[in-house]
């Protein structure tokens, strides 16, 4: 490096350096702001103002029409089918597929069926084709039941994803 441009470099340290403190010295000398005093409330226009609170409160003074939008303070993570109703319906069209562990499967003469334990800790009988609620039983097979359970997703691609429950999920030795 030559000795011009050391020098140049070390000016512009020089000027970079006492820049900032200078900055840093207003900061320092600058007064803070004075807050303002809040407005001197008399009597008369005290009790307009009350009146204008417990109207908006009450829903009188102010409405909202979302015009079709849904409710911005509403959870989206939280599915709409939960949101209207109170309880599930009894039996199978109220266990939903995770709540499911498989018991055991037959084979019959009309095929497959498969024995099913629910969180209520009863047992169900599931076929192919059986509406549960979150979804349906599409197969059931030797040793697996699939399902295929309807998502509320507004960021999936797909509506619906494909679950699959084995016999003997974990073997203990």
């Amino acid at each position: 490096m030559t000795r011009a441009a050391f020098g140049r470099v070390l000016c512009i340290g020089a000027l970079g350096l006492s820049a900032s403190l200078s900055f840093a010295q207003a900061q320092k000398a600058k007064p803070a702001a004075p807050t303002p005093a809040p407005p001197a409330v008399s009597g008369e226009s005290g009790q307009v103002l009350l009146e204008q609170e417990d109207s908006a409160l009450a829903g009188r003074a102010y409405s909202y029409d979302p015009a079709g939008r849904r409710d911005p303070f509403r959870s989206l993570l939280v599915r709409a089918e939960n949101r209207g109703r109170g309880a599930r319906p009894p039996g199978i069209a109220g266990i939903a597929i995770d709540d499911i562990t498989v018991q055991g499967i037959w084979r019959t003469r009309a095929g497959y069926v498969a024995q099913i334990r629910a969180t209520d800790n009863k047992s169900y009988l599931l076929r192919p084709g059986d509406l549960l609620y979150d979804g349906e039983v599409t197969s059931v097979g030797p040793n697996e039941v699939s399902f295929r359970q309807n998502l509320n997703d507004p960021q999936s691609v797909k509506p619906f994803r494909d679950v699959t429950k084995q016999l003997n999920a974990a073997i203990k030795q």
